[in-house]
């Protein structure tokens, strides 16, 4: 009998132990997950910026494009 309280008793740490390693895989799956969203967030963020600064480099060229025609106008 004692042998079976003794086995029942190291059953029970070892499930509690299974448990705990559970949790923590479970906890670091989700801050895995959290931080895959935030570099997903980060990555569409900076294509945003790259996307404006591109409209922008148009944009000034364009507008020394006319300055230059301007330029060019008033030398004549």
């Amino acid at each position: 009998q004692a042998k079976i309280a003794v086995a029942v008793e190291e059953q029970s740490v070892t499930t509690s132990e299974i448990n705990r390693n559970i949790v923590e895989a479970t906890t670091g799956s989700s801050e895995i997950a959290e931080n895959i969203l935030q570099v997903a967030q980060a990555a569409q963020s900076t294509a945003e910026g790259a996307a404006n600064t591109q409209i922008s480099s148009r944009e000034l060229a364009r507008m020394a494009q006319d300055l230059q025609r301007l330029v060019d106008d008033y030398r004549q």
